[in-house]
């Protein structure tokens, strides 16, 4: 990995801070990068995947949601602020501005825009159309430069807050995208995971471009999960083919949600033991390391048994 200094960051949403990397005076050349792709950056004994959205001449913008259940004052790691020294990885993926298929359509969640910007300022597509879908009025970053964007290139950008609108009607957005559409997809995992089963069932077929978080435990879970709820006293065992939440509430557990894609954090729950295979975009790293904490609409139990404070 590459020395890279954090040269400057500034807040985009309650949430969301970008930040502009470049190399370390008298270090290496970061490696060359294009709009789009993903960087390893390491902080400390850390390591996240970052999108590219823009490249500078010495090095990458990045923009990364900071949020800590919520609370709007907390960042993502006090290792990552102006001047802090990280490590940078070689860049890959093909969810970039020189895909070799015109993507006429873009389905978005949280910071998964990153990469959908990336294509978009590269300024060769036209007529494109962007379902943007986030949670909080105030939690879209990049919207006012995605419609500069649209008004250019005669483009159109539809918001979906969950915190107001609910969770998107997949079949409903697949169904009315027309076949023979490229669409690129990015977003959490289970956001990710609604979307080809909505596109998969749509009439006609539709070429997807898909680019998102993976499943950190992929191969390690079970199938099946005994759970333990403390504070209600039931316990039952859960088919993890559902999610958590459905399994929660169909045992007599209500749990409140509301996006059920792993960005808004309505479903945390508090984990008293066991595994979690974290798979959404609210938990920090080192919340998700601890596993004190999961968002059962998404990440799954790594082992046979989990214990809820719930």
């Amino acid at each position: 990995m590459i020395a890279a200094t954090v040269r400057a960051a500034r807040s985009l949403t309650p949430s969301v801070t970008q930040y502009w990397l470049t190399a370390t005076p008298g270090g290496a050349p970061l490696p060359t990068a294009v709009p789009g792709q993903h960087v390893t950056v390491r902080t400390g004994p850390r390591l996240r995947t970052f999108t590219v959205v823009q490249v500078l001449d010495e090095g990458y913008e990045l923009a990364i949601r900071n949020r800590h259940r919520g609370r709007r004052g907390d960042v993502l790691s006090p290792r990552l602020h102006v001047g802090a020294s990280v490590s940078v990885g070689d860049p890959g993926g093909h969810f970039t501005a020189e895909h070799a298929a015109p993507l006429t359509h873009f389905l978005a969640g949280g910071v998964g825009i990153n990469p959908v910007l990336a294509v978009l300022t590269d300024g060769r597509l036209r007529g494109w159309r962007l379902l943007y879908v986030d949670r909080g009025q105030d939690e879209f970053p990049f919207l006012s430069e995605l419609l500069e964007l649209a008004a250019e290139q005669g483009g159109s950008v539809t918001i979906h807050d969950t915190a107001t609108d609910g969770r998107p009607d997949w079949a409903a957005i697949a169904g009315g995208i027309p076949p023979g559409a490229t669409i690129g997809l990015c977003g959490p995992p289970g956001m990710v995971t609604a979307v080809r089963e909505a596109i998969d069932a749509a009439e006609g077929e539709r070429h997807l471009v898909a680019d998102g978080p993976a499943p950190t435990g992929a191969g390690s879970i079970p199938q099946a999960v005994e759970v333990e709820c403390v504070r209600t006293g039931i316990t039952f065992r859960a088919n993890q083919r559902q999610s958590l939440l459905t399994e929660l509430n169909r045992n007599g557990v209500p749990v409140p949600s509301s996006c059920r894609q792993g960005i808004c954090g309505t479903c945390e729950i508090e984990v008293r033991s066991g595994r979690i295979d974290h798979r959404d975009e609210v938990l920090t790293d080192q919340e998700k390391a601890e596993s004190g904490y999961m968002i059962a609409c998404v990440s799954k139990s790594m082992g046979e048994r989990l214990v809820l404070n719930v």
